[in-house]
């Protein structure tokens, strides 16, 4: 399945959120081959096991060919600093590179996009020097051509952070990782996905910090570790958050189909991010719960987003979704609720 998200809403969210202290991952589905994730992790372990590291459901890499790609991507369609220590010849090098890459990607969307979702894929099984040859010839020959200058200017410092990310969220997942998949399945009322591959990158996860695509049993993430947003505690919220993205959706999923059926009875039209702002809302507050019981007092992220993105959403989300999450009301009796306050009546 796949959700998309409006750009004026991205933009919301990325000015509000980075603004207050961060810009969260904003991650999207899409139909992926669940045997091609399963089938990634025992490959890398024998390859790379320095930097690969599984908790529970959660697999965690740092992958220099990915996190090349993240660069090169992120620059060929935003602003991107090149490494900060080029210069001269290895400077004009990279930007060239930067330029290559963006005449490869064009106006291609990495979260919707077929061909870079399974590129992205490829490469964070690929440990040697050489790509293989399904990685198309247009990028392997920008990404085997820089990748010389890549490690030996900043590779070591991008997998010092990320594996500090790695080193940070583990215990968080060790302790409660399990306990917050079960709490999100019971809310969503279908299983949290029990393959998770987390490609740990730096300083670019696409446009948003992070963003996640594949199918209900199985899923592969990528996120920014120099992002606020997933650092320190909010890691574990990030790693709750993401892997959601492929059971709930906008017109299906755990969420976007009961939000829908209910907005007909009502004849409303359910605000456009109203399924995001729930899950949001879900794993920042699962998130709080868990850590509470640990000793830690914990904001969730959706509390600095009702300004902007969600504005008008903060009283229905912690009224009702908050007693559906206490088991004082059906799924249902929120949804309606929530669909009641913030929902305009659509007009004759």
């Amino acid at each position: 399945m796949m959700s998309k998200q409006r750009p004026d809403y991205h933009r919301s969210i990325r000015n509000s959120a980075r603004k207050l202290i961060a810009a969260f991952a904003v991650g999207t589905s899409l139909v992926f081959s669940s045997a091609t994730l399963l089938a990634q992790a025992p490959v890398q372990a024998k390859t790379s096991a320095q930097s690969i590291t599984r908790v529970g459901r959660y697999t965690l890499q740092s992958n220099p060919w990915v996190n090349l790609h993240q660069r090169l991507l992120y620059a060929s369609q935003f602003k991107a600093d090149p490494p900060a220590s080029l210069s001269g010849d290895d400077l004009a090098k990279w930007k060239k590179a930067e330029t290559d890459y963006r005449l490869f990607i064009g106006k291609r969307n990495a979260i919707s996009n077929a061909e870079l979702i399974q590129m992205n894929a490829i490469l964070s099984q690929t440990t040697a020097a050489k790509l293989p040859d399904s990685i198309p010839k247009a990028a392997a020959t920008v990404l085997e051509g820089i990748m010389p200058l890549y490690r030996s200017a900043q590779w070591d410092a991008d997998n010092r952070a990320n594996l500090f990310c790695v080193a940070v969220v583990k215990p968080m997942l060790e302790s409660a990782g399990e306990e917050l998949a079960e709490a999100h399945t019971k809310v969503y009322g279908v299983p949290f996905p029990t393959h998770i591959l987390v490609d740990v990158v730096t300083p670019y996860a696409w446009e948003f910090g992070a963003y996640t695509v594949g199918e209900p049993a199985s899923v592969h993430t990528v996120i920014s570790s120099a992002d606020p947003a997933n650092q320190g505690f909010r890691a574990l919220e990030a790693m709750m958050h993401e892997p959601s993205h492929v059971i709930v959706d906008m017109n299906s999923g755990a969420v976007g189909g009961d939000l829908n059926r209910i907005a007909k009875e009502l004849g409303v039209r359910p605000r456009y991010n109203l399924w995001h702002a729930i899950l949001f809302y879900t794993a920042g507050e699962l998130t709080r719960q868990a850590l509470a019981k640990r000793g830690v007092e914990y904001q969730p992220i959706i509390t600095l987003m009702y300004d902007r993105g969600f504005g008008g959403m903060k009283q229905a989300l912690e009224t009702h979704w908050q007693a559906y999450i206490d088991g004082k009301v059906s799924r249902d009796e929120a949804l309606r609720q929530i669909l009641i306050e913030t929902t305009p009546a659509n007009k004759p």
